[in-house]
């Protein structure tokens, strides 16, 4: 019965670290475009890192993704940087192309009641119209 607990304690803390990386589903480079025209370079690390690189500036950022779900056919995942939630949101969950990252404005732990900004429109090929 003790073994049967330590395995079960020893997969849930795997669980939770790995629920902690980003997902593959949006690690990796990204076309970024602001409501504004500004055109960036957003790349989701496995290392928990977001950088963010412009004409004149670069950022990099610590994450952590908090949450993962699909709701009415939008795929989100829920990050954390600077203790502020954000959403990289695929309108369509079939479409791992095109991506939106959203600044979550208002206090509600359920993605169907999230109000915010979006940062960022993002293509994985080339800048997206906004």
């Amino acid at each position: 019965m003790k073994n049967t607990y330590k395995i079960f304690i020893l997969l849930a803390g795997l669980f939770l670290l790995a629920s902690c990386k980003p997902s593959d589903k949006y690690a990796g480079d990204w076309y970024a475009v602001t409501h504004n025209g500004e055109e960036f370079m957003v790349t989701f690390s496995k290392d928990k890192t977001m950088k963010v690189t412009g004409e004149d500036t670069e950022e990099l950022h610590e994450m952590k993704q908090t949450a993962t779900g699909i709701f009415n056919g939008i795929r989100y995942f829920r990050v954390k940087i600077e203790n502020e939630n954000y959403y990289v949101i695929f309108d369509d969950s079939k479409d791992e192309e095109n991506a939106k990252f959203f600044l979550q404005t208002n206090t509600t732990s359920d993605f169907e009641d999230v109000v915010g900004d979006v940062i960022f429109m993002m293509n994985r090929n080339d800048y997206p119209s906004y």
